[in-house]
């Protein structure tokens, strides 16, 4: 296998240097290329067939406590070095940060084997084995039911390197492969339209579950129709692995960070030690466990990542931290700082939520008045320092009465407090071959959530 470290670490150094030269007192550059390629589905042919490569330099200098940066794709010398005046520049007119006192100095990693992080079989895979996979997936959903109208989404693969450095003496190298599976397929019966949705994702492309993908999605499309109204209350609710994980998104992100505790956002704020969701409820953050669905030995300033337990019987025990985070608190980073998602800040990325013993038939057998769910979009924050939030649901959502599925149900709203729906938990279940979701969770079922409002 042929990989760019030594370019990108030749390329780093070279920033450094120049940003010293310039008059910064201390740099840090990322470095990243991406090698991607996608197979798009429409109207169940295949309608769009890309491979990109991209280069992504992100430059951030300190002048004191000043700071400026860019974030380029270029790899010629001289715009990069155009790109690192600029980040000097911002530097000398940005309002001093009196909290920032330093980029982290370098510590040693626990690393992952490359075997781990790399697939041959994904590397190896080319546009005429995404075809096949796109024309099985096609050929299965149509198998399942002749109203299946159209089969959607996308299939995906990539390579992806990176590495970090800083004037103080951080040098990580990453390298990795990744392949996903989503299929939206609609059904259509004359009278109406229904929509099925599921997922797959694995470093190795040979191994997503490219026909059981196709049949659940399919299969949730047919039993969609028949769609009815129900009274916005307080139900129930049995909740698929990704409907679960669509939320612990938002309780990751708005709960757990450290930079939302500070800037007094987090509902979670002043809570460690406190005892705020079910005894059955366990979660903690590792991106080294074999199982995570996203795998990293650093985070993104270079910083080793750490487990760290987040929540132990219902108790608050943790928050994510990088190296800004925890010298405010007086305490280390844990290796969680994140520059994908918006501003750079600390969050958990690579979340497990214990399993229990239970499953999705026995949760729908035990539910007498409630829901099952599929997954969620259009999700936001209402109060964050409530911990409320609010979506919908979307591509599949089930009234259950009396252990039985009854009919399909409109798109529906959610609005509701972590804390009060998770204060108690009827049953978890078991962790899914599949992986349809970022996080490591199972599936669960709650007495109580709250259903705010109902597509007419």
């Amino acid at each position: 296998m042929e990989f760019h470290k030594n370019l990108l670490t030749e390329k780093a150094k070279f920033i450094l240097r120049i940003a010293e030269k310039l008059g910064a007192t201390q740099t840090e550059v990322t470095i990243g290329l991406q090698k991607s390629a996608l197979t798009r589905l429409a109207n169940s042919i295949i309608d769009q067939n890309v491979e990109e490569n991209h280069a992504t330099i992100q430059t951030v200098t300190y002048i004191g406590k000043k700071k400026g940066s860019t974030s380029v794709e270029v790899m010629d010398n001289k715009s990069i070095e155009k790109a690192v005046e600029n980040a000097v520049k911002i530097a000398k007119i940005s309002p001093e940060d009196k909290n920032f006192h330093s980029l982290p100095e370098p510590l040693s990693y626990t690393h992952i084997p490359l075997k781990e992080l790399v697939s041959k079989n994904t590397m190896n895979t080319n546009p005429e084995q995404r075809a096949e996979s796109a024309k099985l997936v096609i050929d299965i959903a149509h198998s399942i039911d002749d109203r299946i109208k159209a089969v959607a989404g996308a299939i995906s693969h990539g390579l992806a390197e990176r590495v970090i450095m800083n004037s103080l003496g951080i040098e990580a190298y990453e390298v990795g492969t990744y392949s996903n599976i989503n299929l939206t397929i609609l059904a259509e019966d004359g009278k109406e339209q229904a929509a099925g949705w599921y997922a797959d994702q694995n470093m190795d492309f040979s191994k997503l579950h490219l026909n059981e993908v196709a049949e659940i999605a399919a299969k949730k499309a047919v039993d969609g129709f028949g769609m009815q109204i129900i009274e916005p209350r307080d139900y129930e609710v049995v909740m698929e692995p990704a409907a679960f994980s669509g939320l612990l998104l938002f309780m990751a992100y708005f709960g757990f960070s450290a930079a939302m505790v500070q800037e007094y956002v987090s509902f979670l704020r002043e809570k460690i030690g406190s005892k705020l969701f079910s005894e059955k409820f366990n979660v903690w953050d590792d991106a080294l466990d074999k199982r995570a669905t996203f795998r990293a030995f650093f985070d993104d300033e270079g910083y080793p990542k750490s487990k760290i337990n987040l929540v132990e019987k219902g108790v608050i025990r943790n928050y994510a931290y990088d190296s800004y985070t925890a010298r405010k608190d007086g305490v280390k980073s844990t290796g969680h700082h994140n520059k994908e998602e918006g501003r750079a800040l600390p969050f958990p990325t690579s979340m497990f939520v214990g399993e229990g013993d239970s499953n999705l038939e026995e949760m729908i057998a035990e539910t007498k008045d409630g829901l099952l769910i599929t997954h969620f979009h259009y999700q936001n924050a209402v109060s964050p320092t409530e911990g409320i939030f609010t979506g919908l649901t979307r591509d599949g959502t089930w009234k259950i009465e009396n252990g039985e599925i009854k009919y399909p149900v409109r798109t529906l709203r959610f609005t509701d407090a972590f804390p009060r729906f998770l204060g108690t938990i009827n049953l978890i279940g078991k962790y899914q071959p599949i992986n349809s979701q970022a996080y490591k969770v199972p599936p669960i079922k709650l007495p109580s959530f709250t259903i705010s409002s109902i597509q007419k």
